[in-house]
């Protein structure tokens, strides 16, 4: 394949080798060859018709869903123009037009963090893309096509091809100019610290950078960084100099937390706190994750960001002086989650299937109301909430409410178990099982309108991400 730079940084077109003969011929393009230009992965392979004139972008996708894209036109023609919208880029605010056709064979490699649109040249015209991310319509935005800054010469254009005028969507036509557009790429990436690395949350995070094509991550357990050590926390945090931190590290066994309160104190407000200092200190952003605890489980209704916490355990306490921490940079996230369940390490759903193999029969508290939360779903809303300035608390979890003692009989079913669930009472199942416990809130519903209002998407239901965790665990076979 032959790569020939373009004007503008990263942007380049694509010649693939033809083999032909009398029949015709045939090229191809690597994966590889893809992956060499910075393409992450084919995600989506889309098609458009266009009659001559019509003028489609110019467009883009917001991070943590931008795309990077492999243009061609297989029939028809069309002059295709990308701009350079990355604020580090030395060709930021630039453009360059190439004409794609089946007779010159070429591509156009569109890195992220670029705006794409052409024009068709002829009344019917047959363009493809090959995308690298999936397309969210939440996150799709634009700019002007004729954005005077720009100086894209579509007068001489349309009179060189002979194209009367230019047709355009509405919302094309609505669009602001670059300048008006509150949008921020950077060619430099995006580095990303993520302690508790080793827990679900923390593992499902960064699988979702991964994912999302982002390569400057450090992810870290206790054992590469003791977030209690505040030296420790300076040094690795200040060399690193992240932009975002995902602070998931946390004590989170809730009973040993009522006869160990100083180590639990450690983790969850020191610890916290030298991490707020160190995210200060480099000018990070902080995701931090609370908990439904922070709350005494009393109140009628479902609970809002705003309500007065009031934490009845050793657990609840530390969490919510770890929020108050957390307070102290502007530019925080604080969510709070609850039933957590992800495929690396232990939760609820993993227990049931394992008492399913040797018990007929199982107590399960009913009086406990709340929502299993997927770390896969919450994953991929915490990432998308990094690229925002949308900062503050938030409740995050899967839609839909339930007992425990539902969710047990719902992971029962839908595993094809025969296990029965005994609905009993906080205090029965205390008194049948000779237990102690830290306690419970027995309503931990979370009202999430804040979420959607600052126009983050709602998670699944809890039983959609129960079905489609389960089905990660037969694939991994870990319960």
């Amino acid at each position: 394949m032959n790569k020939i730079e373009t004007e503008l940084k990263d942007c380049y077109i694509l010649e693939p080798q033809r083999f032909g003969d009398e029949r015709g011929y045939f090229e191809s393009i690597t994966r590889e060859q893809l992956q060499e230009l910075g393409f992450h992965e084919i995600h989506q392979v889309s098609d458009s018709k266009s009659a001559k004139g019509i003028v489609r972008g110019l467009h883009f996708q917001r991070d943590p869903y931008c795309q990077a894209k492999v243009v061609r036109c297989h029939r028809g023609g069309v002059l295709d123009v990308v701009v350079d919208i990355r604020k580090d880029s030395e060709t930021y605010g630039r453009y360059t037009m190439v004409e794609l056709t089946p007779e010159n064979g070429r591509m156009l490699f569109v890195p992220r963090g670029f705006a794409h649109g052409f024009v068709s040249l002829t009344d019917d015209t047959l363009f493809e893309y090959y995308v690298d991310n999936q397309y969210m319509p939440r996150l799709e935005g634009g700019i002007l096509w004729n954005d005077p800054a720009l100086q894209i010469p579509w007068d001489s254009i349309f009179k060189e091809y002979k194209i009367r005028e230019a047709v355009l969507s509405l919302k094309d036509k609505e669009r602001k100019p670059l300048s008006e557009t509150d949008v921020e790429f950077f060619r430099r990436p995006k580095k990303y610290l993520i302690t508790g690395v080793n827990g679900q949350l923390g593992y499902d995070i960064a699988r979702e950078l991964e994912n999302r094509g982002e390569v400057e991550v450090l992810a870290l357990g206790r054992d590469e960084m003791d977030i209690t050590d505040r030296d420790q926390v300076m040094r690795i945090v200040k060399g690193y100099h992240p932009d975002v931190i995902f602070h998931c590290a946390a004590w989170t066994a809730v009973d040993k937390a009522e006869d160990m309160q100083e180590e639990c104190y450690n983790v969850n407000v020191v610890g916290t706190k030298n991490m707020v200092d160190a995210s200060i200190e480099v000018g990070a952003k902080i995701l931090y994750m609370s908990t439904d605890y922070v709350f005494d489980g009393e109140k009628d209704g479902l609970y809002v960001e705003d309500d007065l916490p009031k934490p009845k355990s050793v657990y609840g306490e530390t969490k919510y002086e770890g929020e108050e921490e957390v307070r102290r940079n502007p530019k925080h996230f604080i969510t709070r989650i609850s039933w957590v369940f992800g495929v690396h390490g232990n939760n609820f759903i993993k227990t049931m299937l394992k008492l399913s193999e040797t018990k007929e029969e199982l107590n399960v508290v009913n009086d406990q109301i709340g929502s299993p939360t997927y770390t896969v779903d919450l994953a991929k809303l915490l990432v998308e909430m990094a690229q925002t300035d949308k900062y503050g608390t938030y409740h995050v979890n899967n839609e839909g409410y339930c007992s425990w003692a539902e969710f047990a009989e719902y992971i029962m079913k839908s595993n094809g178990k025969n296990t029965k669930i005994h609905p009993v009472t906080t205090e029965e199942y205390l008194q049948l099982t000779g237990t102690k416990q830290a306690y419970r809130p027995r309503n931990s519903k979370l009202d999430k309108t804040k979420l959607v209002e600052s126009g983050f998407a709602m998670l699944p239901s809890w039983q959609d991400a129960t079905d489609r965790y389960c089905q990660e665990l037969l694939k991994v076979k870990k319960y």
